[in-house]
């Protein structure tokens, strides 16, 4: 089904605002900075951003933005930053370090 000019417009504009959410790092709960999430906040269909489909720019837009921004360290991944530093704490709670402490004795000897 085709779509109008002001249809277009419409989804390009929502499309571009939830790129500029995720970007600053306002991600729902249940997302990530990919284009699933994108699509979901832009209330859009994934496939739109696919092949050539009209949002296939936006899609290319959007990976070079997010990489851009994580080249310069701007923006490590919300997520992957909360399990290591939950790791962390764990880690530090149990008194247990990353590493595993080195062995005192030899297996395999009798003493």
């Amino acid at each position: 089904m085709r779509i109008s000019a002001a249809q277009r417009t419409e989804n390009e504009n929502r499309i571009r605002a939830a790129m500029d959410r995720l970007l600053r790092g306002e991600i729902p709960g249940d997302g990530k900075r990919d284009i699933k999430t994108l699509a979901t906040g832009a209330a859009v269909d994934r496939t739109a951003f696919y092949g050539t489909r009209p949002c296939a720019h936006l899609r290319t837009e959007f990976e070079r933005r997010l990489q851009a921004l994580q080249q310069a360290g701007e923006i490590p991944d919300p997520r992957e930053a909360q399990i290591v530093r939950l790791r962390d704490v764990a880690a530090a709670a149990s008194g247990v370090s990353r590493l595993p402490a080195p062995r005192s004795t030899i297996i395999g000897t009798s003493s």
